[in-house]
């Protein structure tokens, strides 16, 4: 069966488009710079490894500027390819832990908010008034608080439209919030002490992934200049030195090079999945 593709937009129960935080499109500007940073890119590391092709007495012949081109051509194609998901990933990523972030200090207003005696609208309020004061329109919490306190004034439970926000987020901290704040609320239960512990929990949990991260900056940044080295080695030794461009340039050079490379992106992989930690 074909598997359903996620829309970047989901009606809200007051049927407005809202932004679904598990996808992300690039714009169209945007994809095109990433596609050609992609393809210039590849293009260069495939000359570095396979131009010079085809060269007669060390000179270059008509065979070996189309060889080159069709190198920069085929290789930045598939660079960029490649790319493109690695650039949603980390956008995701980072949208996510912002929204992580916000959605913190939306829960540290509404405690606030609470144990001056504030009911469930009057702290929503509040926290919205005290969150437009630390963000912009345009920021996620600030959109997502404003929709929660227009589905309220429109008689929509607030336990319907924080289940909508915790679906969307795509974050567990926010659904297992909306989860346990829709029981707390219609049982009566503590809402200050319920979104209390919330709040101090996420925060432990960000305050931990964050000394994890400090602590794997130097090893990304190792792994991030090891995976740079070869190519920088090779484009430093051809241009240096003319009978390893040569080498390069036989049946047996493009064979080793192309095992070596697939070795390289095996090991590269490998590395990013070694210090790429869940937050």
């Amino acid at each position: 069966m074909k598997k359903e593709i996620e829309q970047q937009y989901l009606k809200s129960p007051l049927n407005n488009e809202m932004l679904n935080y598990k996808v992300y499109v690039p714009g169209r500007a945007e994809a095109f710079l990433v596609r050609m940073a992609g393809f210039v890119l590849g293009g260069a590391v495939g000359l570095i490894f396979y131009g010079g092709l085809f060269k007669s007495d060390g000179v270059a012949t008509t065979a070996t500027y189309i060889a080159n081109i069709v190198c920069f051509v085929v290789v930045g194609i598939v660079a960029s390819k490649f790319l493109m998901p690695i650039y949603i990933k980390r956008s995701l990523e980072k949208r996510r832990n912002t929204l992580k972030k916000q959605f913190r200090d939306m829960l540290e207003s509404l405690t606030a908010s609470f144990s001056s005696g504030s009911n469930v609208q009057g702290a929503f309020e509040s926290a919205f008034e005290d969150l437009k004061m630390q963000y912009e329109e345009k920021d996620y919490i600030v959109r997502e608080m404003r929709e929660i306190l227009n589905g309220m004034a429109q008689n929509i439970a607030v336990e319907v439209m924080m289940k909508d926000f915790g679906f969307r987020s795509g974050n567990e901290d926010i659904e297992s919030f909306a989860d346990v704040f829709e029981v707390c609320y219609r049982k009566g239960g503590d809402m200050k002490s319920v979104i209390h512990r919330t709040h101090a929990i996420i925060s432990e949990k960000m305050a931990v992934a964050d000394e994890i991260e400090t602590k794997l900056t130097s090893n990304k940044m190792q792994h991030n200049a090891m995976s740079l080295m070869p190519i920088a080695v090779v484009a430093l030794l051809k241009g240096t030195n003319d009978a390893f461009a040569e080498n390069f340039a036989t049946p047996m050079g493009v064979i080793i090079n192309t095992v070596a490379i697939g070795i390289f992106i095996a090991a590269y992989k490998y590395g990013v999945k070694i210090v790429d930690i869940k937050g």
